[in-house]
């Protein structure tokens, strides 16, 4: 039998795996700063992504209602208004009436809003009103003007309790469906909607062709949420007041109202709600507004995203000086967004079409 010798089974020496650790150890600390930097950066893209897909879809969400406010489709001139608003609640006709088309509130909430609504402090809303899409109809059959219901020639889709716009090239009402979406007939008496008719007249007949539309009353708001960040709300009719959750991450929105004075249909001069005649009950100068600006701040859910808090200037909050739990604000309109978050300031100018020149 061959013998190995001794000199062949001898391993590592102590100083040859002292040097393969050290070779190992520097590998997997370079492995291991990449993985850090890699996870940093997906963490950083992941907030960045976040508050983009906010501020965008915010900003969205926005747009497309005001470019709508005031449109009444074949409806030239105010609407008869056949709903029940009384002195008790008068505040409710800037939700439920069509005038003015575009109202806002200089950081408070809109003031048919409940006290105890948690709408976040020092921040604007605002209320837009239109005509959806329309359905035209054929009267069937003859309509009186002191009836209660419009006959038609086909189903409404009209549920029970939606604020309906009816119009033809002669005139134009506003009132409360209360019959079922099946029925091929408008009714306004019954039903326990809110705010409900008053016992009135139509302004007209009704014997012809009408189109009939949805009265879309959105109302804009920051508002808090319990153990996350607040969020941008709106209030609609369909067909009762409620209110829905938009977009999540949205801690500030400022806004800003483009007022024609010279009649030329152009924008002369942006100001706050509440200045230039622009009264919180809606009184004033808002058929004057041609376009409004609305800026939004929107941050990240992710914490400690940044190596130090960001800082930058934000025109529409000069004036307010205010600390919460997300950001610093100061006179000068500088933002301090804390925990080291990702924000950024998104605005949108936005025409009315039914007012452009």
């Amino acid at each position: 039998m061959k013998q190995v010798s001794s000199k062949q089974q001898m391993g590592l020496s102590l100083v040859e795996l002292m040097v393969a650790m050290l070779i190992s150890l520097i590998l997997l600390g370079g492995v291991l700063q990449v993985f850090l930097s890699s996870k940093d950066m997906y963490r950083t893209n992941i907030a960045v992504a976040r508050v983009q897909e906010a501020g965008r879809f915010a900003t969205e969400f926005i747009a497309f209602d005001v470019r709508q406010a005031g449109y009444k489709g074949e409806c030239l001139s105010e609407p008869s208004n056949h709903l029940n608003i009384s002195n008790a609640n008068a505040n409710l006709q800037n939700a439920y009436s069509t005038s003015p088309a575009i109202q806002g509130w200089d950081n408070t909430k809109p003031v048919f809003f409940a006290a105890a609504d948690t709408t976040r402090a020092n921040t604007d809303s605002f209320v837009v009103k239109y005509a959806g899409d329309g359905q035209e109809f054929q009267a069937n059959g003859t309509n009186n003007t002191n009836a209660q219901s419009l006959t038609v020639d086909k189903s409404t889709d009209a549920y029970a309790g939606q604020i309906i716009l009816l119009a033809n090239s002669t005139g134009c009402e506003v009132f409360q469906n209360t019959n079922n979406n099946n029925a091929s007939a408008f009714q306004k008496a019954g039903g326990n909607a809110t705010p409900g008719n008053i016992n009135q007249q139509w302004s007209q007949s009704y014997n012809g062709f009408m189109t009939a539309h949805i009265l879309r009353s959105h109302t804009y708001f920051i508002r808090n949420n319990d153990g996350r960040l607040p969020s941008l709300w709106r209030r609609v009719l369909s067909p009762s007041p409620k209110m829905e959750e938009l977009v999540e991450g949205i801690i500030e929105m400022q806004v800003t109202y483009g007022i024609d004075k010279d009649g030329d249909r152009l924008a002369d001069e942006y100001v706050k709600a509440g200045t230039n005649n622009l009264t919180a009950s809606g009184a004033g100068d808002w058929n004057k507004v041609v376009s409004a600006r609305i800026s939004v701040i929107a941050i990240s859910p992710e914490t400690n995203v940044l190596d130090e808090p960001q800082k930058f200037v934000f025109p529409a909050i000069i004036g307010i000086n205010r600390d919460d739990e997300y950001a610093t604000y100061g006179n000068d309109g500088t933002v301090t967004i804390k925990n080291n978050r990702v924000a950024q300031v998104y605005t949108a100018t936005v025409a009315i079409r039914n007012r452009l020149p």
